[in-house]
């Protein structure tokens, strides 16, 4: 195949995917399920002896089913603290969202399957990030504020001052 008939192809590929996404309408998003852990002592340990905290939010996403014109899909999200790579967490956030979205007959799986994987997080990670926050304010620790995406971070200095003043601010309102 010549390259101009590949990247014509290629083109008329992502044409019909931008259809695709244009009739996509959401229908629903609903946490499917949630727990958590609190080491309180450890935590309280680590932010008195001002240790930097390794922080990760990562995420994985999921087509659940496929119909005519319609499909749903989850994202699994894992928030951890902790004071290595390689220690126990003393802080874990997980929760799973459900999503259900129509779109225009018929819904070809490849292109389901190419929007779970790469722009669903933009309907999903909103809702991970207002769920831990909220979740770990009401644990009465200061809330995690979380990046915009989900991937492996491990916190900065930058990073670890903010949540030692955060820690500060949220023990004088007590």
């Amino acid at each position: 195949m010549s390259t101009q008939k590949a990247t014509s192809a290629l083109q008329e590929s992502n044409d019909k995917y931008e259809e695709f996404l244009g009739g996509l309408r959401l229908i629903w998003v609903g946490l499917k399920s949630c727990s958590s852990i609190l080491d309180r002592t450890a935590l309280y340990k680590l932010f008195s002896e001002k240790k930097n905290l390794v922080r990760s939010f990562e995420g994985a996403y999921k087509v659940n089913e496929v119909g005519a014109v319609y499909f749903e899909a989850s994202g699994s999200f894992v928030v951890t603290v902790r004071e290595s790579k390689d220690a126990d967490p003393v802080v874990r956030v997980e929760c799973e969202f459900e999503a259900h979205l129509h779109g225009t007959k018929p819904l070809p799986k490849g292109f389901v399957e190419r929007f779970v994987d790469s722009e669903f997080q933009l309907i999903l990670v909103p809702y991970a990030r207002q769920f831990v926050s909220s979740t770990t304010a009401q644990m009465s620790i200061p809330p995690l504020v979380l990046p915009l995406s989900t991937g492996p971070s491990e916190s900065s200095e930058t990073e670890k001052i903010r949540t030692r003043r955060a820690t500060k601010v949220h023990a004088k309102t007590r």
